[in-house]
């Protein structure tokens, strides 16, 4: 019944001005969901300017009253598929991957992102705001650039068209390059050296005049801005001895911007990772051995990486197996030691931070206005999110699958 007064008073809010909005009584939670202060937050053209108790609202401002209730920032996705696919099972329905083609760096997703599909709200339901949308690995290791949205049905796509380029090194992904996985690192470390001949020689290239180049150009740009440092390369890799030979391989280059992906056994040699100052994004909720990559999988990663100084967020990986998956991943990393603030974090102000995403991830004076205000511990499960804002504007939490139950439901009533 509370929910239902609260997006009520949510629509009586959206009828006023949107410029600026005074949220009233909302708990910034800090080291736990029960700490925290009750703070009144002004919200100006989708920036927060003010925080404090009892402000006062201006002439033609739109108030929201929070009753004491958590707020939290928008959560952010460092990996999923929203927007890319709408049935798993149906291939025509998948765009974020390329087939048929061993070198695809130069392949961007938002191209194919559908502002439309029914996951995005499904997305803003579970609390996350804002999410990397990734390639698939398809036919190559380097399977292209991802894209960080906003999960907002609509004009989805922020200034920020493609942000990393993705390279597929796990167990399964080493038939890409003749089966082994020796060939495979082999084969991503040509491809930038043949980048470098590329930066070198590009008067050349555009004039026909050198050695012929075994990759498309839109490849060799991509990759070019990966070893220039100018866009971060995320690696799925999972065995402790392969992330020790990438991290030892991309040393050749001194500007590359490495990330790990997936990571399995990253909690192996956290050591090195943490002197490095290598971030890693991990669902510790994929904690099964399935494979031989994997057998050092655990739950208490998170905690183990946490100990060693190693920066890590957390991913979904895909919104169909588990969709709540991003938050309740952080609860069972939580479960399983991780501190609650440590925890938030990994979904807030650390991906923000990895991702260069300014303004984002945090409650605080000149921060964009991303919020989520709870019914509850946004790490529980049964908990979900009373109302949500991006860029300082409401979301339509109605999903899909909302609109049904209460078709259905009225339908039985009328019985």
């Amino acid at each position: 019944m509370k929910r239902v007064l609260l997006v009520m008073g949510l629509l009586g809010v959206t009828s006023l001005s949107a410029e600026e909005l005074l949220i009233k009584n909302v708990r910034l939670v800090e080291t736990s969901f029960q700490s925290g202060k009750v703070s009144d937050l002004r919200i100006v053209d989708g920036i927060i300017t003010q925080i404090g108790a009892d402000l006062v609202a201006s002439a033609g401002t739109a108030v929201f009253d929070g009753e004491a209730r958590a707020v939290t920032p928008g959560f952010i996705d460092s990996g999923t598929t929203i927007g890319l696919a709408e049935v798993q099972g149906l291939g025509v329905s998948r765009d974020g991957e390329q087939v048929d083609d061993d070198m695809t760096a130069g392949f961007q997703v938002y191209l194919a992102l559908n502002e439309d599909s029914s996951l995005i709200p499904i997305a803003t339901n579970d609390g996350i705001t804002r999410g990397l949308i990734v390639p698939g690995a398809g036919d190559s290791n380097y399977a292209g650039q991802s894209a960080l949205v906003r999960f907002k049905q609509g004009p989805t796509f922020l200034n920020e068209e493609t942000m990393a380029q993705h390279l597929y090194l796990r167990e399964g992904d080493r038939r890409r390059a003749g089966g082994s996985r020796s060939s495979a690192l082999a084969a991503a470390l040509e491809a930038l050296e043949e980048s470098a001949r590329y930066d070198k020689q590009r008067r050349a290239f555009n004039t026909n005049r050198n050695r012929s180049f075994d990759l498309d150009e839109s490849d060799l740009v991509a990759l070019s801005a990966v070893r220039r440092g100018e866009m971060p390369l995320v690696v799925q890799v999972d065995r402790a001895a392969d992330i020790i030979k990438v991290v030892t391989a991309f040393r050749s280059y001194p500007d590359l911007r490495l990330i790990l992906a997936s990571a399995a056994e990253a909690w192996k040699v956290a050591p090195l990772l943490s002197a490095e100052n290598i971030p890693v994004l991990i669902n510790v909720m994929e904690n099964l051995p399935q494979n031989f990559d994997r057998l050092g999988a655990r739950l208490d990663q998170a905690t183990l990486l946490a100990d060693a100084g190693v920066t890590f967020a957390f991913l979904s990986g895909s919104p169909y197996s588990e969709t709540r998956s991003l938050g309740q991943a952080a609860g069972v990393a939580v479960a399983q030691g991780l501190s609650w603030q440590q925890a938030i974090a990994a979904i807030t102000s650390v991906p923000a931070a990895i991702w260069g995403l300014a303004g984002l991830g945090r409650i605080e004076r000149g921060a964009i206005a991303d919020l989520v205000i709870w019914d509850g511990d946004p790490l529980e499960v049964t908990s979900a999110p009373l109302a949500v804002l991006i860029d300082g504007e409401w979301v339509d939490l109605e999903t899909r699958q909302s609109a049904l139950a209460n078709r259905y439901v009225e339908l039985l009533n009328l019985k």
